[in-house]
């Protein structure tokens, strides 16, 4: 009876081995991973070259099935290769096909994220270009300013193609920009005023003093559009100040058109900063509008018979035009 048994047992064994070894035959057979979007199973590289091909087919297509998995794709790339030699590229990518299909709100996010980790990567100029695009799509568009000066003012030599598009969006009527670079306008470019009269207008200053062009007729003008909220305002408010000190006494006048969203902030401002030239609020964009002004800073500088000379000065500039037409004016 024993012997029977055991001779039971050993079969048993052997029959059970012969089931384990045929499952770990099987198991070898399967892949560890079965991951679409990036998984570390598939190798960086290749899953980069599959984001590139994708986006390249999106842009062509605008299929927004694919774009559904090319944004896929891009998160989980992200995800799991931050410190792969090209991820500032698929940010861009991902960033570009949010704005591209309507999710500008998640483009922000992404792209305000390549600005911040990886600001000397080669995409950063056209992912702050396209920052700015999805602020303009957002009707964020003081903040789009803010990206397009960055651009313009900021630019290394290889960016200086975004800078010459944010310039043009600067110059671009503010109801056009929808977020597209398709149709941008050069029409509105204050550069256009150069050599024509300048329009008067008929305005009451911060202090409810009739404010106009007409009653500094035979001096010459800074016309200044800026607000408190625009840092390159902020920023340049020490040269306009420095110049006003030194020619408001030879026939040199200053007349700022604030496009502030309130008035407490801009008489707080002018009060801490002793500005002297008068300032108009222009709430309802009467002046700016007039002088087509789509953003800031904007200046006009005019001479003593009411022709605009010179657009958007600024820094040493501003104050060499200054002394030019001041000197040109008094020797008339």
């Amino acid at each position: 009876m024993i012997t029977q048994n055991k001779i039971v047992g050993n079969s048993g064994w052997c029959y059970l081995l012969t089931v384990l070894t045929s499952l770990l035959m099987l198991a070898s057979c399967v892949p560890t991973t079965v991951n679409t979007t990036g998984s570390s199973s598939v190798r960086p590289t290749d899953a980069y070259d599959e984001i590139v091909k994708l986006a390249t087919k999106v842009e062509t297509t605008a299929d927004p099935i694919d774009a559904e998995l090319l944004i896929e794709k891009s998160k989980g790339f992200i995800d799991e290769n931050s410190k792969y030699k090209d991820v500032d590229e698929v940010y861009y990518i991902l960033g570009t096909t949010l704005v591209q299909f309507d999710r500008a709100d998640e483009a922000i996010k992404v792209l305000d994220e390549l600005i911040r980790y990886y600001p000397l990567a080669p995409s950063i100029g056209k992912g702050k270009l396209t920052l700015g695009l999805a602020y303009d799509k957002t009707n964020q568009h003081d903040k789009a300013d803010a990206i397009y000066y960055d651009l313009v003012n900021n630019s290394k030599s290889s960016d200086r193609q975004y800078a010459t598009t944010a310039q043009k969006l600067l110059d671009t009527n503010i109801a056009d920009r929808q977020g597209a670079l398709e149709g941008l306008a050069d029409s509105s470019s204050p550069s256009n005023f150069i050599g024509q009269t300048a329009m008067d207008f008929q305005v009451k200053d911060l202090n409810g003093q009739p404010l106009s062009l007409a009653q500094y007729r035979g001096k010459v003008v800074l016309l200044d559009f800026w607000a408190t909220w625009c840092p390159p305002c902020i920023q340049e408010m020490p040269n306009v100040k420095a110049t006003y000190a030194k020619y408001k006494n030879r026939n040199f006048e200053i007349i700022g058109i604030s496009l502030d969203r309130g008035k407490t902030p801009l008489e707080s401002y002018i009060q801490k900063e002793g500005i002297k030239w008068p300032n108009y609020y222009d709430s309802t964009r009467q002046v700016s509008n007039m002088y087509q002004v789509r953003a800031i800073p904007s200046t006009f500088l005019i001479d003593g018979d009411g022709v605009i000379r010179k657009t958007n000065l600024r820094g040493s500039a501003l104050e060499s035009a200054v002394a030019q037409l001041v000197q040109e004016n008094m020797s008339r």
